[in-house]
This record gives C-alpha cells, structure tokens and sequence, in this order.
C-alpha cells in the first residue's frame, strides 16, 4: 500500500543573523512562513530490509536528506528491519533558499512515525529532526512561525493569507558557502515582532549573495519595482507579497518572460 505525503516548502519573510555558536550553527532570528510549492513523497514498505530511493532528479537518488531521516528513525523507533520503496517528485529547486531537503526529511520522519504505528514521541523526534539539519524542526511542527537560536526555538503565529511572485535563481546556491562570506555582526541588534510589524527587517544574507550572483540581484531589482522584495534563505529566490491573488495575477504578467516568475500562495 502506497503512502503519499506533502512536502511543502518555506519562505524568510526576514533573516537576521546574531552571532556564531560554540557548536558551529549561528544564532538566528526569522519569520518562516509555509507556501504551496511541495514536492510529493510516496512510501511504500517492502518484505525485505532494504531503502529504494527514486527521484525525477536522478542527482538526488544518492545523497539525500530523506535516507539520513529513515536511518535515524530506524535508529530512535529500534525498528531494525524498515524497507521501503520511496519515490520522490522535487518540484522545490535545490539551493534555493526554500528548505526543500529539510521538509523532506521532517515529512520522513512524521510519516513514518504514522507508518509505523507511531512508535516514537514527539520530542524524539524534534531531538532526531534537529540532527539532521536546522530547519527540519520548524517542518516539523508544520505552522508559521518565528524562529530563534539555531532554529530550535519555534514559536507558531498567525500570518495573513499571502500570494507571492518568486523568481528562483540560476544557481543552487551553498548554505555553507554564503555562511563563511557573511561578516558576523560586532553589534547584532534583536528584532522584535514590532519591527516586522513596522516593515523593519531584511535578509542579512542579500548584501553577499548579490554581489556573488549577480543574476539573482536583477531579478531581486526588477520585483522591488512591484513592492518591497526580499530574498528567502542563503538563496536564490527571490520574491515579493501580495495580499490579494487578483493583484499578484496582475503584476506577475509585467515581469519579463525571462525571469521565469512563478505564482503561489501561503498555506
């Protein structure tokens, strides 16, 4: 029997790094709101012990989130003899600043927590979720959120409905990479929900990711003649909101057919 899941994937309304942490990830602040751009995962046990991984992207059949997830679930749940067929359909670009491999692994672990008869509890499998990578949590929990310390700190709030014009970038952009160009803050300052609120709040992240990609900072140039633009992530989409899918349907016909714009909307 089949099992399809969801995997959707996320926008930084902002970013803003703190400071280094002895453990290697950084201290941040952010606003990760959900979006209606999944990729599809499809599950299906096997009688023998062995993890099948099929992708319409062949580079990711090898090294991907979603084996890490069912090795450590196998690991936590003692489940010793989990086979599994699993197909997966990417329609999230990799490296772009979406979480697409951090809410495949979490949409792993919840299914096959409900696969399997629920044999672990939640916060194993937070504690599971956060080894794996620091966005996974916030997929995880699976509701808007303000997320602090090294993602681990998750507090679910409300956002308004939101429709977005998105461009992804040419490149598959390098987590790592745009972390060791960023000068850390001698200064960091706090933001508060007041300042996102007030519209006071950026992506510390775009200053270096358009100097190294030039690309990305025209197609960040061209939606900021539409509204207030920003970059999700260490990259490379870029995008603005809109509160009514009518205007959004309205303004992304104006965008040159060459930016490849895309149309979607909050969950």
């Amino acid at each position: 029997m089949p099992y399809l899941y969801k995997s959707p994937a996320k926008v930084n309304l902002f970013l803003n790094i703190l400071r280094k942490r002895k453990d290697g990830y950084h201290d941040i602040q952010s606003i990760f709101q959900l979006i209606d751009l999944q990729d599809e995962i499809i599950f299906k046990k096997r009688n023998d012990c062995r993890i099948n991984l099929k992708c319409n992207l062949k580079s990711l059949e090898q090294d991907n989130l979603i084996i890490k997830a069912i090795n450590i679930y196998s690991k936590i749940s003692k489940i010793e003899n989990i086979g599994l067929d699993v197909t997966l359909k990417k329609n999230i670009p990799i490296g772009s600043g979406l979480g697409g491999g951090s809410s495949n692994a979490a949409t792993t672990l919840l299914a096959l927590n409900e696969i399997y008869d629920h044999k672990v509890k939640l916060p194993s499998l937070y504690k599971a979720a956060l080894s794996i990578g620091s966005d996974v949590p916030f997929f995880l929990n699976a509701k808007n959120s303000w997320v602090e310390g090294k993602g681990d700190i998750i507090t679910s709030i409300f956002l308004k409905p939101a429709w977005f014009i998105m461009i992804f970038g040419k490149y598959n952009v390098s987590t790592s990479d745009i972390y060791q160009l960023f000068d850390i803050p001698s200064e960091p300052v706090d933001y508060s929900y007041d300042n996102y609120m007030s519209n006071d709040f950026k992506n510390d992240f775009e200053n270096v990711v358009f100097h190294k990609y030039p690309s990305i900072k025209a197609s960040y140039d061209i939606l900021s003649s539409l509204g207030d633009a920003r970059m999700s992530g260490t990259g490379g989409t870029t995008f603005v909101s809109f509160d009514t899918f009518e205007s959004a349907k309205a303004a992304i016909s104006i965008i040159p057919k060459n930016q490849k714009a895309v149309l979607v909307s909050s969950l």
